[in-house]
């Protein structure tokens, strides 16, 4: 069996708007193996950014556990993990500096991982080749970029440091049809090549089935249906699964 590379044990997040208190995430496990896409599915609100967030230890949970290859994440193991997780956003073109050029940029991503400058910039040379891109687009700023090369480009700063997991958060609900089935079919050679884990989270149950090995319907924070992507999203056992595939 494959390594597990992310376990969720029993997390539950609460927030308060208005002075109201909600669950964002209640009570949800869930597991994700090497070499394994994941999707998480569901309608806006459900809780699959907070859950991305708590994956990442952006976020602290009220209750349960998280573990990143098998070491618990918390404060005092959030910067030794760090490496091990890494994301990729929606919109890419917010995630890089638009006074620097690309490559600057880059390099500062790896220094802050600790990754020495050589070393950097022989593993960027070979994600670039990697994800399509020419060694030219490192001279240039984000704004004179389209959005498919800087979501290849935030996918090799994500790929810098070897992560075991990558945690996709809507990573192509920015881009056109498409350059979106580009991406998505990115994420799967570098599963194939690499051997990572990707979490991939989407509200689009048909882009979910496209890149998923295993599929989890969220909704109202919690996992409603979860198992293989061709048996949750070819016979459903939820009515609310068969409403998102309806929509």
């Amino acid at each position: 069996m494959a390594d597990k590379v992310l376990e969720v044990k029993n997390v539950s997040k609460t927030f308060t708007k208005d002075g109201v208190m909600f669950g964002a995430v209640k009570n949800l496990s869930l597991e994700v193996y090497a070499g394994e896409i994941l999707g998480i599915a569901g309608e806006s609100g459900c809780g699959k950014s907070t859950l991305s967030r708590l994956c990442m230890g952006l976020l602290k949970p009220d209750e349960g556990e998280i573990y990143v290859c098998g070491k618990r994440l918390g404060r005092s193991t959030f910067k030794e993990l760090r490496p091990a997780m890494q994301t990729v956003f929606q919109n890419p073109g917010d995630t890089f500096n638009p006074s620097y050029t690309v490559g600057s940029g880059l390099f500062e991503a790896g220094r802050s991982l600790g990754i020495g400058k050589d070393v950097c910039k022989k593993r960027m040379t070979e994600l670039l080749s990697l994800t399509g891109l020419s060694e030219s687009v490192l001279k240039r700023r984000p704004k004179e970029l389209s959005g498919g090369q800087l979501q290849r480009l935030a996918i090799v700063r994500a790929l810098l440091c070897e992560p075991k997991i990558l945690i996709a958060d809507e990573a192509v609900s920015s881009l056109d049809v498409s350059v979106s089935a580009n991406i998505i079919n990115l994420f799967s050679d570098l599963r194939d090549r690499l051997g990572i884990a990707v979490m991939f989270i989407s509200h689009d149950l048909g882009v979910i089935g496209c890149i998923s090995d295993r599929v989890a319907v969220m909704y109202s924070g919690e996992i409603i249906e979860i198992g293989r992507a061709e048996k949750v999203l070819g016979s459903p056992e939820k009515e609310y699964t068969k409403r998102l595939l309806m929509a």
